[in-house]
């Protein structure tokens, strides 16, 4: 955990507004039975409203940051051209639905707060962005675990701010590309689960192209070419600055590998 001083440099805040607005929205919902059978869900716009405001100013005190940005997530998404089976398992379940009044209640926040909503991008990528655009200001809240493949300072649900160091996030990526996110819908490589993974991309003796390696081997122990995981990497892996400058996208292309000392291997992109 960091000193006080050190978080007192740290004055930009950059929030998962999407992962914000809908725990607020939910938890405003409200059931009415008018008569047996007939049951409609509300809310009341001036709470849900009142408690995003004292989220917004919880997390920013906790950060002792001057300033806050909301990252939303844009209505188009260009994962869905590297697979068009992501998030698949969201589209078309009521289980996944938006909470009553999330749309107007996220034009009220956009329209409140400082926000970046980028065409194609989802939040996690605009935070992962702007964090390492600004790598000595920036602090980034997010519950979802796939921001620890950012380094930098990150809020805890505890209110403390932990470090992410390079090679931190790096293992992280690499690892994820491998057990894969079945709440983002991509399976990752089959029968490899987090044991396995950190087995696989140890922090000792790391390095992106032997990381890799491992990686592909991996896919192709199941029968899946490099192809194959090259895509799970791409939808895995959430944007750094390098890999978006003038507004333009740069998907992630893996480092060369090598299998063996007489053999090197450059991965297709």
């Amino acid at each position: 955990m960091q000193s006080f001083t050190e978080a007192l440099r740290m004055t930009w805040l950059l929030s998962d507004a999407d992962m914000l607005l809908h725990k607020t929205v939910a938890s405003c919902e409200r059931e009415i039975e008018w008569m047996p059978n007939v049951i409609t869900t509300h809310i009341l716009v001036s709470e849900a409203q009142q408690m995003f405001t004292e989220l917004v100013e919880k997390l920013q005190r906790q950060a002792k940051a001057s300033r806050i940005t909301l990252c939303w997530t844009a209505e188009s998404n260009f994962r869905l051209k590297v697979d068009s089976t992501y998030k698949g398992n969201r589209r078309g379940t009521l289980h996944r639905r938006k909470p009553v009044g999330y749309k107007a209640m996220r034009q009220w926040a956009e329209e409140t707060f400082p926000s970046e909503c980028w065409y194609d991008l989802e939040g996690d990528d605009v935070l992962g962005i702007l964090a390492t655009r600004n790598p000595d200001e920036s602090v980034i809240w997010s519950g979802d675990k796939d921001l620890m493949q950012i380094p930098g300072a990150h809020l805890n649900d505890a209110g403390e701010i932990e470090t992410v160091s390079q090679l931190q996030a790096d293992v992280f990526f690499y690892r994820q590309v491998l057990t894969g996110d079945t709440t983002d819908g991509y399976p990752g490589c089959p029968g490899c689960g987090k044991v396995s993974a950190a087995k696989l991309v140890p922090e000792e003796g790391f390095t992106e192209a032997t990381a890799w390696g491992a990686v592909i081997k991996q896919f192709e122990k199941k029968h899946l070419g490099a192809d194959y995981a090259l895509r799970q990497a791409r939808l895995a892996r959430i944007l750094r600055n390098s890999e978006y400058q003038l507004d333009e996208l740069q998907l992630w292309t893996p480092p060369t590998i090598q299998y063996d000392q007489a053999t090197t291997v450059a991965a297709k992109t």
